[in-house]
């Protein structure tokens, strides 16, 4: 890392130092690895996550001097990355990247400690409020609300899988919007400028058509395969599902995973867009600073300036052209309600004085994952720690990967040829850090888990589109105290989210009756859960309270500032990321999603931060 000073603020350019050639791996470095994974480890089963951010708070309310730039972007996530990278290539342009928190570095590049990462300061630690439809079988009855905090953003801590969407999902954001921006065919060339895509899985289905190459978003498969991938793939076929690459023209069916790794190493969105960027002076990104309110012109009604804290001072930054909030799904509708952009008596109540009355935070939608365990009679070949990290030091094996088994299908249960489920296979022993990691209260998790499973395997039924809403509000008026997150998981009114769950699980327990997984005789190891005793076990008002109980929040969130045309039906932002009725500020980040895509949002919130950079460019050049 670089850093320079100019006058009182520090300019740090980003530069990543990664070692992706281990070839002859020294026994120093693999007793590095040893150390530090169970370094991190121990520190996980003890790790408290913050429940607000009184640690950027400053020591005084002076507000000191930060300079001027061409544009401001808050936040350097999965989005914001791009953006920097992408208006940083304009040399005229200075560019101001506001993260609050640090650098990535070596335990976070390892994909396999996703979980161990969430239970680190790289998360915000967000907790929703206590549910009455989902999560009830979670500590306090609250779903994690997981949002990376660092260079990457989410990007840092999530499972790192690239699925783009359904074309569906696209044809109907542009129907919305009346633009046909958003059209499939159209966004296509986007999804593939972005990509370098590899096929490093012989037997994986690619449609080239639909991927890309040369793109600094690197996509590649889990290397070796899992025979358990294998298994489900000739199970999925034995039903008479297709085998296809869910990124091409047919998503429906089954498929071996894609990711954004390089040689086993996480490849975040930082990594990916920042890096090269790393030498470009006029790129300037602030670490650890946090922002607590962005100054809007009454006047103009134009966003002029950023108030953030730093090294426990408070700084103003003035922006010449535009400020590109890109601070995450709970974080920027919160930003902007401090900033007095939001429901006008919502802001009342706190006495912040509303600049434009628009219903942020008011269509808050989050995808349900929920997972079935099975026992088998194989299991993987078994590789000490050691041996694991000289594989990942090689660029192959269990730790360069979230999941090791790679397999994966989208379904639709209602014949529209849309999908509504997704099914995830994987392999592992549940420990405590997965109850603290998805926060499962010790009753219910030593129901389920108090028992040695032999050939452990997990399904695990996400729901796609998910119809229920939730909100996220304000608790006071202090920029470090966390928002009220409620996802009212699947409390649509027709039950129709509960439902699409249901017949997932059907989907598992009918792939698990087929040849290829009576082969490994996969078994069931549900038990009864504290709350659902008084149904008949494994009846479907059982499975009903088991998806209430065991559905939690998938860490899909979007829609807090949706997109739309209309700010009379709760729109924020209009097609170009404009925040209506404000000068000078866009929104650019999953919140602006106005649906919920059939897939993971990670790959659209990089189409997202293309788009924008694009419509920047034509602006302002």
């Amino acid at each position: 890392m670089v850093f320079r000073t100019k006058r009182i603020y520090s300019v740090v350019f980003v530069v990543f130092v990664f070692v992706y050639d281990a070839a002859g791996v020294a026994e120093e470095e693999i007793s590095y690895y040893e150390n530090l994974i169970n370094e991190e480890l121990e520190k996980a089963e003890k790790f408290e996550l913050p429940t607000n951010a009184n640690i950027h708070r400053p020591l005084d309310e002076t507000i000191r001097d930060f300079g001027t730039f061409d544009f401001v972007i808050i936040g350097a996530g999965s989005t914001g990355s791009v953006i920097a990278s992408r208006l940083s290539e304009i040399a005229e342009w200075r560019i101001l990247l506001l993260e609050a928190g640090g650098y990535p570095n070596n335990f976070t590049m390892i994909p396999a400690m996703f979980a161990i990462q969430a239970l680190t300061n790289y998360n915000w630690g967000f907790l929703s409020t206590p549910q009455k439809t989902a999560c009830l079988g979670t500590v306090k009855k609250q779903c994690r609300a997981l949002s990376g905090k660092g260079l990457g953003g989410t990007s840092l801590i999530n499972e790192l899988v690239y699925a783009r969407g359904n074309k569906k999902d696209f044809n109907h954001w542009s129907r919305l919007l009346q633009d046909d921006t958003w059209n499939y065919e159209n966004i296509l060339d986007i999804f593939k400028y972005s990509e370098d895509f590899h096929k490093t899985n012989p037997d994986a289905i690619v449609d080239w058509n639909y991927h890309g190459e040369g793109g600094l978003l690197y996509t590649n498969h889990h290397v070796p395969p899992s025979n358990y991938t294998k298994l489900f793939l000739e199970a999925n076929g034995e039903l008479g599902v297709d085998i296809t690459d869910y990124n091409g023209k047919d998503q429906e069916g089954a498929t071996i995973l894609q990711i954004h790794t390089k040689n086993g190493r996480r490849f975040d969105q930082a990594t990916a867009f920042l890096k090269p960027a790393a030498t470009r002076r006029n790129l300037s990104v602030s670490l650890h600073s946090y922002v607590t309110k962005i100054e809007i012109n009454d006047d103009a009604r134009r966003a002029t300036g950023v108030i953030f804290t730093k090294n426990k001072k408070k700084y103003r930054v003035t922006a010449k052209n535009e400020i590109v909030l890109s601070a995450g799904v709970f974080s920027s509708p919160q930003i902007l309600m401090l900033s007095g952009i939001g429901p006008e008596n919502h802001l009342k109540t706190f006495g912040i004085p509303s600049v434009q009355d628009l219903q942020v935070g008011g269509k808050l939608r989050e995808t349900v994952y929920c997972g079935i365990p099975f026992s088998s009679n194989y299991t993987p070949p078994i590789k000490d720690l050691r041996e694991k990290i000289e594989d990942y030091l090689n660029g192959v094996g269990d730790l360069t990967a979230a999941n090791r088994i790679d397999g994966l299908g989208f379904y639709d249960t209602r014949k529209t040829r849309y999908p509504d489920i997704e099914i995830v296979i994987s392999s592992s022993n549940q420990s405590s850090i997965g109850q603290r990691f998805q926060n499962v209260d010790y009753d219910t998790w030593n129901a389920l888990y108090n028992k040695t499973i032999v050939g452990p395997l997990t399904f695990t039924v996400l729901l796609l589109r998910s119809r229920s809403t939730g909100t996220l509000r304000l608790k006071s008026d202090s920029p470090y105290e966390y928002p009220s997150i409620d996802f009212n998981l699947l409390s649509d009114p027709d039950g129709k989210d509960i439902d699409t769950v249901f017949e997932g699980i059907q989907m598992v327990l009918n792939l698990t009756k087929t040849e290829a997984f009576r082969r490994i005789s996969a078994k069931l190891e549900v038990e009864q859960i504290p709350g659902c005793s008084n149904h008949e076990f494994l009846g479907k008002d059982f499975w009903y309270c088991y998806i209430r109980h065991l559905g939690l929040a998938a860490y899909h969130p979007v829609g807090t500032c949706p997109m739309g045309r209309d700010p009379g039906e709760g729109a924020v932002v209009d097609s170009n990321f404009k925040v209506f009725g404000v000068e000078g500020l866009r929104v650019a980040d999953a919140s602006v999603f106005p649906l919920i895509p059939a897939g993971h949002p990670n790959a659209v919130c990089t189409l997202v931060g293309e788009i924008i950079s694009e419509l920047l460019k034509k602006d302002h050049l």
